[in-house]
């Protein structure tokens, strides 16, 4: 139950937010009201905002649009750290409707739930016909309730299990028995041929809290944004060095996403045209993208820059197929083979038209800092500055590339990002400080 970072709905303030929420169904026009205004009443944490939640999920209702803004205020109370909500929410755990039950248990887990009954009753939907076992096992694993122990350990080997119920299983064995060996099934999963297994594999790597895997995480063919989410999590402490491992050789390595540092799966039906790897930068499949990548560069780059230049008109409205545009410009550019309408395309990923956490501006700063620097450098108050670039990704992106700069003054223009809220964007900081 990740929150989306990408806040594109209407905005509403706290007070229509609570005025919709208390207006009785009959009086409302458009359901999906309701969903709008729980969204953003997730911005102000109050006990108003709360009692008002609680009275909204105690209404039954069989409108969809209903259920779904439903679902959505048990994960904002839940979000909350609402305790009070817990005997509420958990009078839905025998509800009708799967996904309202899954919420229900993922929010029980994220409030740290104690009560036995209630455990318990998460406990039975191990043995009953219920759809995503795979949370209720997180939730158990989240809970640190051991109870279930065997009954875990037989589903990560009943072949009957999905990859993701396995995976989640394998993380419970790992995190509340001890069965380190399992790490090696975990490592597995990430080089599953279906991208969403390899990405649950991610937070089952998270869940199970071994930081060694992450040499080999950051290799696996998938996106760089679920590479962070394992660095941020699993890495609690400021220290660079942990098992053998350096913080900013991980973090560096997901900046750049060198495709050729990817250890990228096997794909069946390729063909050798220039035009088809192009075409499969529009793929979904990261592991399709990286692996067009490095035959693209096979190819006379000139034909290349051609090929992409010929599809950006296309390319653009795909937020996707930017990723990886950007990121063989990127490559095109380190073979000093560029045109001057590269830029543009820099400004227009970089502009406002995107939301900050898109995946490409990182790569946008990188080129940025190479083709421009004195932009570059005219914009580094705005790469510092957390109300004009949020996503800590690219605060730490625009002190990658200062650090490999030769300028006098790179020092000074570090000590900009030192009180950052993140505390991997203060440590590179401080590197270059020092």
């Amino acid at each position: 139950m990740q929150s989306n970072p990408f806040n594109n709905l209407p905005k509403i303030n706290k007070i229509d937010a609570i005025n919709i929420l208390r207006r009785p169904i009959s009086e409302v026009k458009l359901l999906a009201d309701y969903y709008k205004a729980v969204f953003h009443l997730a911005n102000f944490p109050c006990e108003e905002s709360e009692m008002v939640l609680l009275d909204f999920i105690k209404y039954d209702c069989e409108k969809l649009e209903y259920k779904i803004a439903k679902r959505k205020a048990i994960e904002v109370l839940a979000n909350y750290g609402c305790k009070k909500a817990i005997q509420t929410i958990a009078e839905f755990l025998e509800n009708d409707d799967d996904y309202l039950v899954e919420t229900v248990i993922w929010s029980l887990g994220k409030l740290k739930c104690d009560d036995i009954n209630i455990i318990n009753k998460i406990c039975s939907k191990l043995y009953n016909q219920f759809n995503n076992k795979r949370v209720v096992i997180q939730t158990l694993t989240n809970l640190g309730v051991r109870k279930e122990i065997d009954m875990i350990r037989s589903l990560s080997r009943d072949k009957k299990s999905s990859n993701r119920v396995k995976g989640a299983s394998f993380a419970a064995l790992i995190k509340l028995a001890g069965e380190e060996d399992k790490l090696g099934e975990l490592k597995k999963f990430l080089r599953l041929s279906n991208q969403n297994d390899r990405h649950c594999a991610v937070q089952d790597i998270i869940n199970a809290g071994h930081l060694s895997v992450l040499p080999v995480l950051i290799k696996a063919p998938i996106s760089p944004s679920f590479k962070l989410q394992a660095i941020d999590s699993l890495w609690s402490n400021e220290l660079l060095f942990c098992e053998n491992i350096k913080l900013f050789n991980c973090i560096d390595s997901v900046v750049v996403d060198d495709p050729n540092k990817i250890d990228t799966l096997e794909v069946n039906n390729f063909n050798n045209e220039l035009s088809f790897f192009v075409e499969q930068l529009f793929h979904t499949d990261f592991n399709r993208c990286y692996h067009s990548i490095k035959e693209l560069l096979k190819f006379p780059l000139e034909n290349v820059l051609y090929y992409l230049n010929n599809n950006w008109d296309r390319a653009r409205s795909d937020y996707g197929a930017i990723y990886f545009f950007i990121s063989v410009y990127k490559l095109l550019l380190d073979q000093q083979l560029y045109d001057e309408l590269l830029l543009d395309k820099v400004d227009f990923v970089l502009s406002d038209t995107w939301p900050n956490y898109m995946k490409f501006k990182s790569s946008a700063i990188q080129i940025l800092g190479c083709l421009n620097e004195n932009k570059f450098y005219n914009n580094i108050n705005q790469f510092s500055d957390e109300s004009k670039t949020p996503y800590w990704k690219n605060r730490y992106t625009a002190l990658f590339v200062l650090q490999n700069k030769q300028n006098q003054m790179k020092k000074d223009l570090a000590k900009l990002f030192l009180n950052d809220s993140h505390r991997f964007v203060r440590l590179k900081a401080k590197e270059i400080i020092s």
